[in-house]
């Protein structure tokens, strides 16, 4: 074999080996790849102005601009869960970040440390309504398909705005009472803010929903809104 052979071998080589490379990153650490640097700065600059301004700690992440999950808060995209620690002072607090497609990474941000880790640095107990969360989750995210919707009251919008990502509030022309029935069951009801034409879609929970579990157990949930102007809240546990 040629010298210039066995060159053109080595680099098409190299080139395979630093393609698998890249593909085995991307598959399963496209956490290395995605700039989450700006985002994560600015959320923990929201909340330290908060502070700043008020003197605590926001009671809900709504207060900072940021849509509501069944279990947790969005912001561009990310997933937020903000724990209070208390540590040393009533406004310490840790924020956990998870990335955009929900890959199995976590970063945490420490305020007393004023530093972010890339890995779960702090270790925490399940918060006491976990059981409610997971019941939840298991309610809201069932396949719809298979859920026959009615519609229990229907009226016009005149002041409620709902809270979306990217700072985003909608209003919607009217409000309905929903209900959702996996055959004679219920399974889940409340408000939510529609635009009429576009029904059975809607645009956003809103006020206090009921979930059910199919064993006679319910589980309740207050989802954020603004009326008026006003931001009707109920304070995170």
């Amino acid at each position: 074999m040629k010298r210039w052979q066995k060159i053109v071998y080595i680099i098409a080589g190299a080139m395979v080996i630093l393609f698998l490379v890249a593909c085995y990153l991307v598959m399963f650490k496209p956490w290395l790849f995605m700039d989450y640097e700006a985002d994560q700065s600015e959320i923990v600059a929201r909340i330290e102005s908060y502070i700043n301004k008020n003197g605590r700690l926001p009671a809900s992440l709504s207060e900072l601009g940021c849509e509501q999950t069944p279990g947790f808060y969005c912001y561009k995209g990310n997933t937020l869960n903000l724990i209070r620690t208390g540590w040393h002072s009533e406004n310490e607090y840790v924020l956990e970040f998870w990335d955009h497609d929900h890959a199995p990474k976590t970063w945490q941000y420490s305020s007393e440390n004023k530093k972010w880790y890339d890995h779960e640095y702090f270790e925490f107990e399940p918060p006491l309504n976990i059981d409610t969360i997971h019941a939840i989750y298991s309610v809201y995210y069932s396949p719809r398909d298979n859920m026959y919707l009615e519609i229990d009251s229907l009226q016009k919008n005149e002041n409620i705005m709902l809270l979306l990502d990217y700072d985003c509030e909608i209003r919607g022309d009217s409000l309905a009472y929903l209900k959702f029935l996996s055959g004679d069951t219920l399974r889940m009801e409340g408000w939510v803010a529609i635009n009429s034409h576009q029904l059975p879609q809607y645009l956003k929970e809103f006020g206090t929903w009921k979930y059910y579990d199919g064993k006679g157990n319910c589980y309740r949930k207050f989802w954020n809104y603004k009326q008026n102007g006003k931001l009707i809240y109920e304070a995170d546990r």
